[in-house]
């Protein structure tokens, strides 16, 4: 008997050549010593406007983690012209989205409109950020309901494994060893006063002023003008990148969840920041490669294993992040806690296995093609290109960074990959931390020598 497609499928559709993919036109330009980028996406109609400002988490004063996310936060919760409400019905008027983001060394502000109220958008992105009222009720009713939130999130699989992996790589005393955002217990302790005060010291200042739209369209100088004002320029505050915790005796951190039926894993080690790669001679394009290769999509061969053959999980993922001032390298899933010490097993074997035998050339092309095909995708509209000049700020990377990047990833070879995931990670770093049911997996997770 032959089989043969359905006819109500379609056919596969064939795969095409990779293709080049050239970013759209950035103009660096210099207003009154205030930085400005402008990306030109001829025909958009859409406009992306945004302030990056150089305070993060890590100028957090002791006790108060969370304080620098939750003042941003706070920026478009009523100004000292509007309530917040009154604020967000204009945004909403407008037709815009407003977004604000705090890592550990910035502040991104933005707000993505229809291009003909950019301007208009522009006169509330600086009444927010150089008018916020901040006044003690809409303050505290903020923050209760902050913290509120953090205690319901605290009860949620993962929150624990999370905190212990941050805390293994770089220790509980350091900044980064725990959570951007803080918790329940140090948001509790934020007032609206010191809110005014990390607002007054940090914020209140020029940042580097982020533009994507047409800009035969957008009035590029106007837009400077209004949301920088007449606020000195001034550098971004210098942070050291840490030193990752090396003299731990135990490479194992287990956090107990009674009767949990998953246990949730993260494996990884310290990396550097995407500037510090760069000076290091490791190539980040190749290593994303890689990493897509081990543990980046359904396809992966962590996935392969763990959840095809074994059954482990439903998913593992597994990459780096090059963030500032320190990147690292994790591995995370959930895994059926009768499994958890196999699965951590695998995972690490899988690992070794990948740093010293490398990818195949089948691996190679399908992972290529894919993060060739996807990076085209990934950036149609104006929020998307805007997210890549927040990177070219804030790594200090050239304006074309991504045409390079992509054309190199056209170009590059299976053995450069491999290379670079050997340089880049080390299976005798890795760190594994564990939220599950002890008096289940405790025993098992002990076998393993970690």
């Amino acid at each position: 008997m032959t089989s043969s497609v359905p006819s109500y499928l379609s056919p596969r559709p064939t795969s095409v050549a990779l293709r080049p993919y050239t970013f759209p036109e950035v103009r660096d330009l210099s207003l009154d010593g205030r930085r400005v980028l402008a990306a030109h996406m001829p025909g958009q109609r859409m406009a992306w406007i945004g302030l990056l400002i150089g305070s993060g988490a890590l100028c957090d004063p002791d006790g108060l983690d969370g304080l620098a996310r939750a003042t941003a936060s706070m920026l478009d919760e009523g100004s000292e012209r509007r309530s917040a409400d009154e604020f967000g019905t204009a945004v909403k008027s407008l037709g815009g989205k407003w977004k604000a983001a705090t890592d550990w060394e910035s502040v991104q502000v933005s707000v993505e409109v229809p291009a003909v109220e950019a301007r208009a958008a522009a006169d509330l992105l600086a009444e927010a950020v150089y008018e916020p009222a901040f006044t003690d009720r809409d303050t505290e009713r903020f923050l209760a309901d902050l913290a509120a939130g953090k205690r319901k999130a605290s009860a949620r699989p993962g929150r624990r494994a999370n905190l212990a992996f941050r805390s293994a790589l770089y220790g509980d005393d350091h900044r980064l060893g725990r959570f951007v955002g803080g918790d329940a217990s140090s948001v509790a302790s934020i007032t609206p006063e010191s809110v005014r005060s990390w607002y007054a010291t940090h914020l209140r200042r020029a940042g580097s002023l982020l533009v994507v739209g047409d800009l035969n369209c957008l009035d590029i100088e106007g837009l400077a003008s209004t949301v920088l004002g007449d606020l000195p320029s001034t550098a971004n505050e210098p942070f050291a990148a840490p030193t990752p915790v090396t003299d731990r005796l135990s490479r194992l951190v287990v956090k107990d969840r009674p009767g949990a039926v998953q246990s949730n894993v993260r494996i990884g080690h310290a990396a550097p920041s995407r500037h510090r790669a760069a000076e290091l001679g490791l190539d980040v394009m190749a290593i994303n490669i890689g990493s897509t290769i081990l543990g980046g999509t359904i396809s992966s061969r962590l996935n392969q294993e763990l959840r095809e053959i074994k059954g482990y999980t439903y998913g593992v993922y597994a990459g780096f992040d090059f963030t500032r001032p320190s990147g690292f390298f994790a591995v995370t899933s959930e895994v059926r806690t009768d499994k958890t010490s196999a699965a951590v097993m695998d995972a690490l074997r899988i690992i070794e296995e990948f740093v010293d035998d490398g990818a195949t050339g089948e691996e190679f092309e399908v992972a290529r093609a894919y993060l060739a095909g996807a990076t085209p995708i990934g950036l149609q509209t104006a929020a998307e290109v805007g997210g890549h000049l927040v990177e070219i700020v804030r790594h200090d990377l050239p304006t074309d960074y991504v045409t390079q990047e992509h054309a190199g990833m056209l170009h590059v070879s299976l053995g450069e990959v491999n290379a670079a995931i050997r340089n880049a990670l080390h299976p005798g770093r890795l760190m594994v931390a564990v939220e599950g049911d002890v008096s289940v997996i405790g025993a098992g997770l002990a076998k393993l020598g970690l």
